[in-house]
């Protein structure tokens, strides 16, 4: 009894973790899209092919995580928690707020976004990790992984994407921050974490 009790609890678990993380990415989705139509029209291509290989990402970790959720005995289409739709909506209405001339703002919300959802991967790969669930821990590795490519994506496009847009509007100065921003991002990256902190 008490063993069947530990497994449903486990699984309860397992569900709600997947559960949370698959509607956190539905709304990606949805806002990752809106904001794809909405920049069809601006100049800056990095930005256009990014969002539109974002959109194909989500759409990938939604249909995995539909299955999981499934497999675990829970509904992708079950209602949203609260605190999930939320953080999520956060990101959503920043994106919705996307206007042509704002596109490196768009992008950052992307990153702040991308930064909620790769810590969502990370979470529910240690729980299913902890748990004994090799299938939904894999999941959760190849989340994070592609979560993480956004991430360094947005690091790599959005100072060319800012520059640009100094430009536009006349204000660039002579000098070109594109390579000192990509120097100074690589190096802050290539730094360990503190141990023992």
């Amino acid at each position: 009894m008490e063993l069947n009790m530990a497994n449903e609890n486990r699984n309860e678990v397992l569900t709600t973790y997947t559960s949370d993380v698959h509607a956190l990415v539905s709304h990606g989705v949805q806002a990752i899209h809106r904001q794809a139509e909405q920049l069809k029209d601006v100049s800056h291509q990095d930005a256009k092919t990014a969002v539109v290989w974002f959109e194909q990402i989500l759409k990938s970790q939604q249909g995995a995580l539909d299955d999981r959720v499934k497999a675990l005995g829970g509904s992708p289409t079950g209602p949203v928690k609260d605190a999930v739709s939320s953080l999520a909506g956060v990101a959503a209405g920043l994106i919705d707020a996307v206007r042509p001339a704002a596109t490196a703002k768009a992008i950052r919300d992307d990153h702040t976004y991308f930064n909620h959802l790769g810590i969502s991967w990370l979470m529910l790969y240690t729980t299913a990790t902890s748990l004994g669930d090799a299938e939904t821990a894999a999941l959760a590795q190849r989340g994070y992984e592609d979560t993480t490519k956004m991430i360094m994506h947005v690091d790599r496009i959005l100072p060319k994407i800012v520059v640009e847009e100094l430009r536009e509007n006349k204000l660039l100065s002579p000098i070109d921050a594109r390579e000192q921003t990509r120097v100074m991002v690589k190096n802050a990256w290539d730094r360990e974490a503190p141990t023992g902190v």
